[in-house]
C-alpha cells in the first residue's frame, strides 16, 4: 500500500516555519508524509525538529532567473518519483517554478496560496505588466487559488484557474497567548524597556524594510513629541533598512523616544504591552501582526492599503491614514492619546473580531480544501 504523501513549497524554509507549521503538523497528524521544499536559512532545523523532512530546492526571487530553470528540473524529477496526493505552494516566485514543475510531472492536486498578489490597486506599473500576466497562466495549472484578502479574491475570481478559486482569511492566530497574564507580562517588558506607566507606547512589529514604511511613524513620533506626548515607538524586526531607519531616529533626534529592539521571540508580550499598534506598508497581504492585534483587543493605526483595510475599520477598532502622510498619523496617535475612552473602546471591538480570524477557524477553512483536492486524487 502506497503512503500518503504531501509537498509544501515556498522559497525559503523560514516561511513554512513561521506561517505554515501547524497545518503540517496537522498534516502529518493524519497520516501523511510531509516534504518541505524550499531554499535553505536559518529556520530548516525548527522543520527538522518538527519531524518533516525538508528537501533542499534554490530558488531565484526574480521569476524570470535562469536559475529557476534548475529548481524546475529538480522539483520535476522529485514530484515524479513521490506521486504527491497534494501539492501546496507559496510566494509568489516558488509559486511560479513549482506550478510549471507539476504540470510537466503531470501532478493535479496543486493548491498554490497568494499571501497578496504583486499587483493590486496602487501597484507600480512594472508591477502589472510583469506579474499580472504570469498569474494569469499559472492559473490554468492551479487547482485550488487561495486568497487571503477581499481585494485579491475579487481579482482570483477573473483568473481562468483550472479548479476553483477560494477566500480564507489569513493564516491564523493563536488567541489564548494575547489573553492570559497580561498585567505581569506588561510590568515586566515595561521595566526592561524603562518605559513609565504614563508613557504611550506605540508599537511596530515589522520587518525593517522599505516596504514597511517605519519611516512615517518615526517621523510622526516627532510630532507627537513636539506637541508634548508621552510617546515612544518601539520598533520590533530586522532587515536591510535597519540601520537607516535608526540613523533617521538619530536625525530626528528621537532616540530618546525610540526603542530598536532587533528581532525578538516574545512578539505576543510586545502587543500585549503596546497602546497602539501600527503599521505604515505600502502593500500587504493580510498582515500577521493585525490579527495578533485584533487577539490582543489593541486600536491600531494602519495605512490604507490591501490588507489592512481588511483589518482595520477607520473609526470602528482603529484609524486608517493615507501611505506617507504623516500629519494624518500624527492626528490619529494623537486622538487616541488624547481619548483613552475612545482608545478601549476600539480595542473592544479588535477583541470581538478575532474569533473569526482563529487559528482553529482557519485550520477548518484549509483542511476542507486539502480534503476536496485530496479526494480528487482518490
Amino acid at each position: 500500500m502506497r503512503s500518503k504523501k504531501v509537498a509544501y513549497v515556498a522559497t525559503v524554509y523560514a516561511h513554512l516555519a513561521a506561517f505554515h507549521l501547524p497545518f503540517m503538523k496537522d498534516l502529518q497528524a493524519q497520516g501523511f508524509d510531509v516534504h518541505a521544499y524550499a531554499s535553505p536559512d536559518h529556520r530548516k532545523e525548527a522543520l527538522i525538529a518538527n519531524g518533516l523532512e525538508c528537501r533542499d530546492i534554490t530558488f531565484s526571487r526574480n521569476p524570470l532567473a535562469f536559475g529557476n530553470i534548475q529548481a524546475i528540473r529538480a522539483l520535476t524529477e522529485r514530484f515524479k518519483a513521490e506521486d504527491y496526493d497534494l501539492i501546496h505552494v507559496h510566494t509568489p516566485n516558488a509559486s511560479v517554478v513549482c506550478r510549471i514543475a507539476a504540470w510537466l510531472a503531470g501532478s493535479r492536486q496543486v493548491v498554490y496560496t497568494a499571501h497578496g498578489f504583486h499587483f493590486f490597486r496602487g501597484a507600480s506599473r512594472a508591477n502589472w505588466l510583469l506579474y499580472y500576466p504570469i498569474e494569469r497562466l499559472m492559473a490554468r495549472f492551479t487547482d485550488v487559488l487561495v486568497t487571503i484578502n477581499k481585494e485579491d479574491y475579487d481579482r482570483a475570481l477573473k483568473f481562468p484557474v483550472r479548479g476553483e478559486s477560494a477566500y480564507i482569511p489569513g493564516i491564523g492566530v493563536e488567541l489564548a497567548p494575547f489573553r492570559t497574564n497580561l498585567a505581569e507580562r506588561s510590568r515586566k517588558l515595561r521595566a526592561e524597556l524603562e518605559l513609565s506607566e504614563e508613557t504611550l507606547i506605540v508599537l511596530c512589529v515589522a520587518e525593517m524594510n522599505r516596504n514597511k514604511n517605519q519611516g512615517q511613524l518615526l517621523r510622526s513620533i516627532r510630532k507627537l513629541t513636539d506637541a508634548g506626548i508621552p510617546v515612544v515607538g518601539v520598533f520590533a524586526g530586522t532587515g536591510d533598512a535597519e540601520e537607516a531607519y535608526k540613523q533617521l531616529a538619530r536625525e530626528l533626534h528621537i532616540e530618546p523616544q525610540t526603542r530598536f529592539l532587533g528581532f525578538r521571540k516574545d512578539a505576543a508580550d510586545l502587543i500585549c504591552l503596546a497602546d497602539i499598534l501600527a503599521l505604515m506598508s505600502h502593500r500587504e497581504g493580510l498582515p500577521k501582526v493585525l490579527l495578533e492585534g485584533l487577539a490582543a483587543g489593541k486600536p491600531m493605526v494602519v495605512t490604507q492599503v490591501r490588507g489592512n483595510r481588511d483589518l482595520v475599520s477607520d473609526g470602528d477598532n482603529g484609524y486608517v491614514v493615507p501611505v506617507g502622510d504623516v500629519d494624518a498619523t500624527v492626528a490619529a496617535i494623537q486622538d487616541l492619546y488624547r481619548n483613552p475612552e475612545r482608545r478601549d473602546q476600539m480595542g473592544r471591538s479588535s477583541y470581538r473580531q478575532a474569533d473569526g480570524y482563529s487559528l482553529d477557524v482557519i485550520k477548518e477553512k484549509l483542511h476542507a480544501i486539502h480534503a476536496k483536492v485530496i479526494d480528487r486524487k482518490g
